[in-house]
């Protein structure tokens, strides 16, 4: 499944002595490595291929990241970090063995809540649920964006490997919402990037509030699955959290006829978000596990949230929405828009999940497994994406699990098939269907994020070669010994 080079860690130094060290830094309390300790941090839900870790550290501050990053790179051993384990991608399945860095348990802090310039200072281990909370009880009027996970996955790990969230269509992606970084590099150097990079030791807490406009090295850590170090601390933008808002569905008959529905209500401006699923998926949530669409049946439902500061402004983005609506038909399209809030009472209240953000998706948990193609995709590309995977669903007999969003108001959007599976049970079937699935999306322009191992193989027999050489010469100057979650991008 992968070509990833395994090697011999203890080269340098020997397991015994690593153990001694990493008690000595964190306290013999923050260090296992028993192997019921260690086996749950060596998969995850997708069919990535499980390996074991050496140890876990529970880290408290950065002053022992920094001894734990010095003492790895002399002696190269790999380091991988850690928040909630709710990835898909096999991201910190440890490749190479080494040690884990489970920020979740200890450095998960709300430092700091700037109501003027409207961001937050986060600890790595901060959840979407701890975020949301600290805001409707301290900073009601603020929100953040959130994405389709659960309340327990992490903001910064979504944040820096550019994720989804509940305002794509007018944000783009969390990567684009970074205001600054604490990172400590392989030399073990702290670097502070962004507006906060003024002062020689500690930064001022009211520092953090812009990416710009010095020479950006947020890039040389955002993407990176923690290839080029250990990020400590990230500012992340709040918005205004208007007091009304209202959520439509529309309903679209035609398999292929859902993508300029997106693209045109996306370039209204008038919506926050735009997430569109197979009809199987709308069963799926209604507790029909393995649906299946009958003929007349729509093909696909997207739900476009609107937010508004008074109730005229509400009014008047609905007039535009039902405007566009109107166009499409009057081009030929079957679309239907009803209020969600009316569907979930007349349907199913766990339709509400997909409103009332974060959230434990039924359609997402209910098997043990879960694995996709997630990709930034081409717009003008997704008539012809949606037939080419739909088919590959049926072919192995499997509900369509398609999910689309348009981002930044119809720049690029979102393609994600999902693919939900019994783990340890159907891996090889499942791997078999995501592989072709892989093959015909690259063939058509979309960039797959937060790959696995096997995925950026395949990427690189397509990526220009001048990319993937600047690429390695970035990571070896970054990481020289490769202790960065090695294996990563086939590094």
């Amino acid at each position: 499944m992968t070509e990833t080079k395994q090697r011999n860690i203890y080269e340098k130094v020997s397991k015994e002595e690593v153990e001694e060290t990493l008690i000595a830094i964190f306290g013999s309390e923050s260090v296992t490595k028993k192997a019921v300790d260690l086996y749950p941090y060596s998969y995850d839900m997708t069919e990535c291929e499980a390996h074991m870790p050496d140890f876990i550290v529970l880290p408290e501050n950065v002053d022992q990241l920094v001894k734990l990053v010095n003492f790895c790179n002399t002696n190269a051993l790999p380091i991988v970090p850690y928040i909630s384990g709710n990835n898909v991608g096999g991201l910190t399945i440890p490749e190479n063995g080494g040690i884990i860095v489970d920020f979740g348990k200890k450095m998960n802090m709300i430092l700091h809540v700037n109501e003027n310039m409207m961001y937050a200072l986060l600890e790595p281990g901060v959840t979407f649920g701890q975020l949301q909370k600290h805001l409707e009880e301290n900073y009601p009027h603020l929100r953040y964006s959130y994405p389709f996970a659960p309340p327990y996955a992490g903001v910064v790990g979504n944040a820096i490997l550019s994720g989804m969230n509940n305002m794509s269509c007018k944000l783009g992606s969390m990567g684009d919402s970074i205001n600054g970084l604490e990172v400590i590099t392989a030399d073990g150097t702290i670097a502070r990037i962004g507006s906060c990079f003024y002062g020689e030791d500690k930064s001022d807490k009211d520092s953090w509030w812009s990416r710009y406009p010095m020479p950006d090295l947020m890039g040389l850590f955002i993407n990176w699955q923690g290839m080029t170090g250990l990020v400590t601390k990230c500012a992340v933008q709040l918005w205004p959290n208007p007091p009304i808002k209202k959520t439509y569905l529309a309903v679209v008959f035609g398999l292929t006829d859902i993508a300029a529905v997106m693209r045109e209500v996306g370039r209204t401006e008038v919506v926050d978000d735009i997430s569109a699923v197979s009809i199987e998926v709308i069963k799926m949530t209604v507790e029909l596990p393995e649906p299946i669409k009958k003929e007349g049946e729509p093909d696909f439902a997207a739900l476009f949230p609107i937010s508004a500061k008074t109730e005229n402004q509400m009014r008047a983005k609905k007039e535009i929405l039902d405007l566009t609506i109107n166009k499409l038909k009057d081009q030929g399209i079957k679309v239907i828009l009803a209020d969600v809030d009316e569907f979930s009472k007349l349907f199913n209240l766990r339709v509400r999940c997909y409103l009332d953000l974060p959230a434990a998706l039924l359609s997402l948990v209910e098997y043990s497994g879960l694995t996709w193609f997630g990709s930034y995709a081409p717009t003008h590309k997704i008539e012809e994406l949606i037939p080419k995977v739909n088919a590959l669903f049926l072919k192995y007999k499997l509900p369509p699990f398609i999910y689309m969003k348009i981002m930044k108001y119809s720049h690029y959007g979102i393609f994600r098939p999902i693919i939900r599976y019994k783990k340890f049970q159907e891996d090889e079937k499942v791997h078999k269907l995501l592989t072709e699935i892989t093959e015909v999306c690259i063939k058509e322009g979309c960039i797959p994020y937060k790959t696995p191992v096997w995925m950026t193989e395949k990427m690189r027999k397509h990526i220009n070669p001048g990319w993937l050489k600047l690429f390695e010469k970035v990571k070896k100057c970054m990481d020289p010994n490769n202790i960065f979650n090695p294996g990563r991008w086939n590094t």
